[in-house]
């Protein structure tokens, strides 16, 4: 890790990385976001019949998001790195790979703790890039803290719940990719260049 340096400007260094990578992160958040949207509708959709199915789709989106997250966090200014968009990222693509690797029976009985940390993770995540957007002016910072607040209640409920919670999994996975596919669309939409 560097050591803080008084004289470096941070803040344009961050404005400067922003605003190269502002189309490429627009086309890949909207790209993931409607893939995540559209793999959690199909869970819904048909939650028994097509479970096979919607578990390798399901792991495949969750472990491009995963990986998508880890590149985020490398990609990003090492002062202004969020280490929860790190363990968010290896979570997603833990749960990515557990999905793709369980038979069918154990997933819902295996998946709802690592499921539930990956939420409250999540949370936490939503909220301090909501506060970066904040502090950057960056409009719609206010959805972040709202699907944040929901994603730390999911886990908690998850953790408090675990046999409910195995029954629904289907159910809660997909409002999971829903909500995280909403949430990368109005990010992606919402996101400009920081002018200075």
């Amino acid at each position: 890790m560097q050591i803080f340096d008084s004289d470096f400007d941070y803040r344009n260094d961050f404005i400067d990385r922003w605003n190269e990578r502002i189309k490429q992160a627009k086309v890949w958040m909207i790209v993931l976001g409607a893939l995540l949207i559209i793999t959690g509708v199909l869970s819904v959709a048909a939650p028994f019949s097509f479970y096979a199915f919607i578990q390798i789709a399901i792991g495949v989106a969750l472990l491009f998001h995963g990986v998508g997250q880890i590149a985020s966090y490398f990609g990003t200014p090492e002062f202004f790195r969020n280490s929860t968009l790190a363990v968010s990222g290896v979570l997603n693509a833990l749960l990515g790979v557990l999905l793709l690797t369980l038979p069918a029976y154990l997933t819902a009985a295996t998946l709802v703790y690592p499921l539930a940390f990956l939420f409250i993770v999540t949370g936490f995540e939503r909220l301090s890039f909501a506060r970066q957007m904040k502090y950057f002016q960056i409009p719609n910072a206010t959805v972040g803290t709202v699907t944040g607040v929901i994603n730390i209640i999911l886990g908690i409920v998850f953790i408090l719940m675990p046999v409910f919670s195995s029954l629904l999994l289907s159910y809660a996975i997909a409002a999971y990719l829903v909500v995280a596919g909403v949430t990368l669309l109005i990010e992606a939409l919402s996101l400009k260049r920081i002018e200075r």
